[in-house]
């Protein structure tokens, strides 16, 4: 008995042992064949993905452009349009017009030239690839309802941001229609030209009394005591004081900072020039100026969307858009959520759109594009649009430079803080932004706003935006 039990153990021994090698032979096959079909769906989703990318086209490469175009460039296929090769901090041009910068006090030769140039990034370096670029330097814009022509080619488009800015006067910002506008370096030298001209003038006459204004009159009058020039510094506003939209007290302090420093300010009237004077309409009051500063009058960057001004052919394979204007060419847009009126998938963000004066801010300009690109990768979600919800203004901030080492930091209707202090939060600001630094619009929305309810006869006074 034993005899047969031992004789038939090897044989089911090797029964078993073929059937287990069967089987992983099996597993081993079926299992690869499940990861090429995995692998087979991956690529398809990718390639799909990458296929439904949405086409956004952005029109301007300043502090609106640029920030939705980081914000978007992983999620969607974004193209910038500018007329310009680089991004420009705007806000350092009057320092840099008196050869200093915040913290650094002015100076000559070198030292101004080198802080010029950190003052411009170009964007093949700010964007790296994965923005397109299409310099429209000498080239007509034309936007249509599917895509938009820069001098013959077509850039399609899913959504659309205009973030083209304001146009300035002289040298505050770079003539996107000149040589300076399309070359840094020309730029460069434009800046350096128009430094070496104001510095030479024994008289200056700075006209505007906006923060533009303002700042570029404390850094003039810094420059002349650092080089002892004598030269006098004249600020000019026609309105009742300086920075008539900030609250009565920050205009106080301001102008006695500046009059503590030598400029010679003056407000309450407009004034005609007559040669090199300038003679008030109302006292007949004459002011002397070799050199003269224009820091009012800035327009929209807004004319390329007026259909009377823009040439369209009637060969055209689409329509050209209809944009809703105001008086002064700012783009009509729905406050809730920066939409142009009349378009579901057409944006206006920073200063062409029609907003109040005190939002004409580089923070408000970036704090509404990332509102935009939130909103354009919620991809018409509802649910994730009602968790984004309207844009909410978050409080304004500025810091405001009363030279190197001087200024104002305003929350809201509240001063920060002002001095020494003030002139570090400028250079931090300034550093931030020009690497585009997050400044979360998610977070700063929460802050209070610190502001003061105006009487009804202000609100009645006060000119409509739209």
């Amino acid at each position: 008995m034993q005899t047969i039990i031992l004789s038939k153990l090897p044989s089911a021994r090797a029964d078993v042992a073929t059937m287990t090698s069967g089987d992983a032979t099996k597993i081993f096959f079926t299992a690869l064949a499940a990861l090429a079909l995995v692998a087979a769906r991956a690529a398809a989703r990718a390639l799909t993905t990458r296929e439904a990318k949405k086409r956004v086209v952005i029109i301007g490469g300043g502090f609106a452009g640029m920030q939705a175009a980081l914000d978007l460039r992983k999620t969607c296929e974004v193209t910038l349009i500018d007329k310009k090769r680089y991004f420009e901090y705007v806000p350092g041009t009057p320092a840099a017009l008196a050869g200093a910068a915040p913290l650094s006090p002015a100076s000559r030769g070198d030292s101004a030239k080198k802080r010029e140039k950190t003052l411009t990034v170009p964007y093949s370096k700010a964007l790296g690839k994965s923005v397109a670029f299409e310099c429209a330097a000498g080239r007509d814009v034309r936007v249509m309802s599917a895509y938009v022509d820069v001098g013959g080619d077509r850039f399609e488009y899913d959504e659309l941001i205009l973030a083209t800015g304001s146009h300035y006067p002289g040298v505050l910002k770079a003539e996107c229609d000149g040589e300076a506008g399309e070359d840094r370096d020309a730029r460069m030298r434009e800046i350096a030209e128009a430094r070496e001209d104001v510095t030479k003038g024994k008289s200056v006459v700075v006209i505007g009394g906006g923060v533009v204004g303002v700042e570029l009159a404390g850094e003039l009058a810094a420059r002349n005591a650092k080089m002892k020039s004598g030269a006098r510094v004249i600020l000019v506003h026609s309105g009742p004081r300086l920075l008539d939209t900030l609250p009565k007290f920050v205009s106080e302090y301001v102008s006695k900072t500046l009059v503590r420093f030598g400029v010679e300010v003056y407000v309450g009237q407009t004034y005609d020039r007559v040669g090199d004077s300038f003679v008030g309409r109302m006292n007949e009051n004459v002011i002397e100026g070799d050199r003269v500063m224009m820091c009012v009058g800035a327009k929209p960057a807004t004319e390329f969307l007026d259909r009377e001004s823009v040439n369209f052919s009637e060969d055209d394979d689409d329509s050209p858009l209809n944009f809703p204007l105001d008086m002064i060419g700012r783009v009509r847009v729905d406050e809730a959520t920066r939409q142009v009126i009349g378009y579901d998938n057409v944006y206006a963000v920073g200063d062409c759109a029609c907003k109040l004066p005190d939002q004409m801010l580089a923070s408000y300009a970036h704090w509404e594009a990332e509102y935009v690109s939130k909103r354009i990768m919620c991809d018409g979600d509802a649910r994730a649009l009602g968790k984004l919800g309207r844009y909410r203004l978050p409080p304004r901030l500025m810091a405001i430079s009363l030279g190197p080492f001087a200024g104002v930091v305003v929350w809201g209707d509240r001063i920060l803080c002002r001095g020494w202090c003030a002139a570090v939060f400028k250079a931090l600001i300034q550093f931030w932004f020009i690497r585009f630094l997050p400044a979360p619009y998610s977070i700063m929305k929460r802050f209070p706003r610190m502001r003061v309810k105006p009487p009804a006869s202000v609100i009645l006074r006060k000119p409509l935006a739209n």
